[in-house]
């Protein structure tokens, strides 16, 4: 029997050891996240939070090393690559959310359209965003980091004309916020949750009541990062004493998979994109082409008595962040369909 000439063998071990090579290279930074999940250290660094954010992109590598893991017979890559797999699915799937059972009909509850949008505090033209707002023909319009030279650019262009009621904090910077309504506005309040102001309001709908919250969290890089939690964890100190109606709405800096926002969702609250089935819906970063927005930092969230007939993304031209827009529904209970499943970690 004729042997396989020897610089075979040694060219197929090199492409064996390159190929096993590769997958642990693959593996390592999801493995490092789905450990620091389990551990509940996925917010004790600026990086593994960035890495909760980009939770779908890791799933990814994590199965292509398992499938290197099963090719070469490499036991360790397997097992690594299949538990590293198994608790990034595990908190994935969940994130895409169910439909509701069937879409709030039309006419047979108060309704309202919101528009909102992160102008970007270094936007030279917000009048892309005021013509998005002037087609999605909105209800209410809440915005952050509002800042002069945005507001004034707003008024200039007229789209506001339309919203009679209005709470603003304009400022220079990130943490200008505002909230324009077409319906009258009760007891508004412009709240301070350690440097980042936020706006709280009741929209009177005729005979109804919604509690409404225009949020903007300092985003979670260097020093920010215990600020961001602490942020969090106040708003979701004032949300939890809401008893009514409510719509949260804003720039969170966060997505479904980072522990400090899901726990806002403790409260009978829900995402509306989830609510819809499209919980993957990324509006972040919106200005990094060729790429693609790749997490969701925005979201509307509502109380099991609002409906979401419908949730999309828009454009957002100047802004680092797409838009919003949400048809809302005032009386319609949440019905969850068989099957719900929640976040299993660090919820």
């Amino acid at each position: 029997m004729t042997r396989p000439p020897v610089v075979d063998q040694r060219a197929s071990a090199s492409r064996a050891r390159l190929l096993a090579a590769i997958g642990w290279l693959m593996v390592a930074p999801p493995a490092v996240s789905a450990g620091a999940r389990v551990a509940r250290l996925d917010e004790s660094s600026t990086l593994l939070i960035l890495a909760d954010g980009l939770t779908t992109l890791l799933v990814p590598p994590a199965l292509l090393a398992l499938g290197i893991g099963l090719r070469q017979r490499n036991r360790a890559l397997t097992l690594l690559s299949a538990a590293t797999a198994a608790v990034l699915l595990w908190t994935t799937i969940p994130a895409i959310g169910l439909p509701d059972q069937a879409p709030p009909p039309a006419g047979t509850s108060p309704a309202l359209r919101l528009f909102n949008a992160n102008l970007h505090a270094a936007n030279p033209d917000v009048a892309p965003i005021a013509e998005e707002i002037r087609a999605a023909a909105p209800d209410l319009v809440a915005l952050q980091e509002v800042d002069h030279d945005a507001a004034a650019g707003l008024l200039r262009s007229g789209v506001l004309a339309r919203f009679p009621y209005r709470v603003t904090e304009i400022r220079n910077g990130p943490p200008g916020i505002a909230l324009w309504s077409r319906f009258p506005l009760a007891d508004p309040e412009v709240l301070d949750t350690g440097g980042m102001p936020h706006i709280r309001a009741t929209v009177v709908l005729g005979a109804r009541r919604l509690r409404f919250y225009n949020v903007h969290v300092v985003a979670p890089v260097g020093e920010d990062r215990a600020r961001w939690k602490a942020e969090l964890r106040r708003v979701g100190e004032e949300l939890r004493r809401e008893r009514g109606p409510l719509v949260v709405t804003g720039d969170f800096n966060a997505t479904r998979h980072h522990p400090s926002f899901r726990r806002l969702l403790r409260h009978r609250l829900a995402d509306a994109h989830e609510r819809r089935g499209r919980g993957w819906a990324a509006t972040w970063p919106r200005d990094r082409w060729p790429l693609p927005p790749l997490m969701r930092l925005d979201h509307v969230l509502v109380s099991p008595d609002i409906g979401v007939r419908s949730v999309k993304e828009g454009h957002g031209q100047g802004s680092d962040h797409r838009p919003i827009v949400a048809e809302l529904v005032l009386g319609r209970a949440l019905q969850r369909p068989a099957g719900w499943i929640r976040m299993p970690f660090n919820a």
